[in-house]
């Protein structure tokens, strides 16, 4: 005769994980107008960033030759401005 064998023990239910992230500065802007050029939150590109996946250059980035672009003068002749507030006009 076989003796009884006992059950195993439940699995314990499984908890949330809530992570919280703080960008400041120079790395906060950064995020925000890589966000804005992307279409994602910058939340999301922040945790992102936590993670490992984004990483943000240290050293600042080129600046970008307009006299390559091909498309109308009067796009590009704002373009500059544009790209440095983040926002359109």
């Amino acid at each position: 005769m076989m003796s009884p064998q006992a059950e195993p023990a439940p699995e314990p239910p499984e908890q949330p994980i809530t992570v919280s992230v703080t960008v400041s500065g120079l790395k906060a802007q950064i995020l925000r107008d890589l966000a804005a050029v992307l279409g994602r939150t910058p939340e999301e590109l922040a945790i992102e960033h936590a993670a490992g996946i984004r990483p943000i250059p240290t050293e600042p980035l080129p600046l970008v030759d307009w006299a390559l672009f091909d498309g109308p003068p009067d796009l590009a002749a704002g373009a500059d401005d544009w790209l440095r507030e983040g926002t359109g006009r």
